[in-house]
């Protein structure tokens, strides 16, 4: 019986080491926004919805770190896609502020159904259904401590300064990332879990290698 959940644990991290190799070949090939989940391009795809955003709350939405946000933000800046000023309000609080520049960028459509649609729609439902409870029983295992407290607080005030349609639309796709906001810590606060972010920036596989990193050969 245990040889199921074993198998069942590699597929899912097969599927894991695919789908990231897949992001870091696409933004290879197609520049540093070909893709809007990750990256330069997941920055900019906020900053598309809310023009002008602190970098504490843009931090939390990405779930990384605030180094490695600025690390981002940097690459951003010196192409001139964005700008960092302080707040008028407080000058000790840093805004991102999508340029003219940052405006004109395209980014392509999401192809999600060029890889999913090998699975019909109740099966895309039934996936969806498994997915979220296997979610839910990682996010079980983390102790939140005060962490959810501290995540509805910043919440309730990041939706006033930026109003209810574009905080929801953001967090959407901070959701789709690591799952719902509201429940365990936050990524950044998981030990390694940076790594595994659609930002992080690690390097690219060689293409040409005969199986996955780190992983044994299935039989």
């Amino acid at each position: 019986m245990d040889d199921i959940y074993t198998d069942i644990y590699e597929k899912l991290s097969t599927l894991q080491w695919l789908m990231k190799r897949r992001q870091m070949f696409s933004q290879a090939e197609s520049g540093p926004f070909a893709d809007p989940t990750r990256g330069q391009g997941r920055v900019l795809a906020m900053l598309k919805i809310q023009p002008e955003i602190t970098t504490k709350d843009l931090s939390y939405l990405l779930g990384i770190r605030q180094q490695s946000l600025n690390e981002l933000l940097n690459k951003l800046e010196k192409s001139g896609y964005v700008e960092r000023r302080p707040s008028e309000k407080d000058r000790r609080v840093m805004v991102v502020h999508l340029t003219e520049r940052g405006k004109k960028v395209q980014q392509p459509a999401s192809d999600y159904q060029e890889i999913l649609g090998c699975l019909s729609q109740e099966e895309l439902q039934q996936f969806g259904d498994h997915l979220d409870r296997i979610i839910a029983a990682f996010q079980a295992q983390q102790d939140a401590c005060g962490e959810e407290a501290v995540m509805e607080d910043w919440m309730e005030k990041a939706r006033e300064r930026m109003g209810e349609e574009p905080f929801e639309q953001l967090l959407s796709m901070r959701e789709r990332a690591f799952g719902p906001f509201r429940r365990g810590k936050r990524p950044a606060d998981v030990p390694g879990a940076e790594r595994f972010s659609p930002d992080y920036d690690g390097p690219v596989p060689d293409r040409r290698g005969p199986g996955r990193p780190g992983g044994r050969e299935r039989r």
